[in-house]
């Protein structure tokens, strides 16, 4: 069982800064070492050792310095055996939970510590998540690269005026800013060499403003990377009116929305809420089907992939609801005929009637109809007249076959009399006039009746 650490006083000669303390600035501690005079050090530092009776301030530069001022001999102190990645976590933890650190010095600690930790680990051991420390070292980078072009500011959170007059900005506003230059719009525009002369001539034109307008000039940035800054400035600062709409757009997408604002003559206000509508529809709509896929036959999502305008949700639905035996036919139905929306539903409500079925009573009863229909129409079959009837229709009939060859036929000698001179000898009947005779006589048969 571990024992709690024990507080020694430690002469302030024996101690000095270690290089993992992530504080980098002391600050203003004149009132500390005015308590610090009147009632000591009341909260011990943490210290750890190295060499022979020789320690390292881990945690407490701030009460180590203001007793060094306050003249003090000694200082209470807990000594703890630490690695030397151990020591930056203990600094940062403890300062982080004072409140008293600022991003650059969390920044600088990761730079350390980065060759022990990955960012979710790292973040992890002081309490905070990933993105948020992704975030701080993004806005770090951009800072860094803003002092070598020779701007020398720095970043906090939420910056006063009388700080952004000093030079402090928002870290949110770098991290903008490092969205926007890597964005495929502005790397269009830009080439790699001069994305450091545009990350200052953007930090220069929104220093001034709040974030949500440092934000807003961004973002039309993004989208006319090709316009001078002022004027995309003055662009961004123009559309403050209306109702702001919280979400990301691609600026590819803004610009679209702008341009046909600006074609059509209305404002964007007045087109985004009917874009919006019919995105929101689409999206719907999409999310709808993919749900209904992920329980879908093979063959039902593949013809769904192919015809989006008629395999709506409503569609899809209905065809799930049929038996297996009809669902795979309605769907190769529907494919083949490209049958649309509404043709494809009523087809598949047509498939829902439910036939009843025959009994075997009543398919006998169809059996001995038919059996005597067919009896019927033999014995009249066999009567004379009609056998009569019968030979005179397939005589015209034949005659009739026999004249529609005889319209491509002529003599194989001359090549002449094209067309219908072939006769009956018996009678010297004309095939044309043979026609005319053989329908005559079975339409003379048909009116005895």
């Amino acid at each position: 069982m571990e024992k709690d650490p024990q507080v020694i006083e430690i002469p302030l000669e024996k101690l000095t800064i270690s290089k993992f303390n992530v504080r980098r600035e002391l600050g203003d501690i004149s009132e500390l070492v005015e308590s610090i005079k009147a009632v000591g050090v009341l909260q011990p530092i943490l210290v750890r050792p190295i060499g022979k009776d020789k320690y390292e301030v881990v945690v407490g530069s701030r009460r180590f310095a203001a007793a060094q001022k306050a003249k003090l001999k000694t200082i209470p102190a807990i000594v703890k055996e630490m690695s030397d990645d151990e020591a930056i976590i203990e600094s940062l933890t403890e300062n982080i939970q004072r409140g008293d650190l600022d991003l650059e010095e969390i920044a600088e600690a990761y730079n350390i510590a980065k060759k022990w930790y990955t960012q979710e680990a790292f973040a992890s051991k002081i309490g905070k998540s990933q993105n948020w420390l992704s975030t701080i070292m993004l806005a770090y980078q951009s800072l860094i690269k803003l002092r070598k072009a020779g701007k020398h500011y720095k970043m906090g959170i939420r910056p006063t005026h009388e700080e952004k007059e000093k030079g402090v900005l928002p870290y949110n506003v770098l991290t903008e800013i490092e969205y926007a230059l890597k964005s495929d719009e502005v790397r269009k525009v830009f080439p790699a060499e001069k994305i450091d002369d545009v990350r200052v001539m953007l930090v220069e034109t929104i220093k001034d403003l709040d974030y949500d307008d440092a934000k807003r000039v961004i973002d039309y940035f993004k989208m006319y990377p090709e316009k001078p800054i002022e004027e995309v400035r003055d662009m961004a600062l123009a559309r403050k009116t209306g109702v702001e709409l919280k979400t990301f757009v691609p600026a590819s997408v803004m610009r679209k929305v702008e341009e046909t604002a600006e074609k059509i003559g209305k404002p964007v206000e007045v087109i985004v809420p009917s874009i919006l509508e019919k995105g929101v529809e689409e999206e719907v709509r999409r999310v709808e089907v993919e749900k209904l896929l992920e329980r879908a036959p093979p063959y039902v999502v593949e013809v769904a992939r192919k015809m989006e305008s008629t395999m709506t949700p409503q569609v899809i639905s209905k065809i799930l609801e049929l038996p297996e035996e009809k669902r795979e036919d309605a769907v190769k139905y529907i494919e083949t005929l490209r049958l649309s929306e509404e043709e494809a539903l009523n087809y598949i409500e047509s498939l829902k009637v439910e036939v009843p079925p025959i009994s075997e009573v009543e398919i006998e009863a169809i059996r001995k109809r038919y059996e005597e229909v067919q009896r019927r129409i033999a014995e009249i079959a066999s009567l004379p007249e009609v056998r009569k009837r019968g030979e005179l229709f397939r005589n015209w009939h034949s005659h009739y076959i026999i004249f529609q060859g005889l319209q491509e036929a002529f003599c194989p000698n001359c090549g002449r009399d094209k067309g219908g001179v072939l006769i009956w000898s018996c009678c010297k009947l004309p095939a044309k006039d043979a026609l005319k005779v053989a329908g005559e006589k079975f339409e003379k048969s048909q009116k005895k009746d």
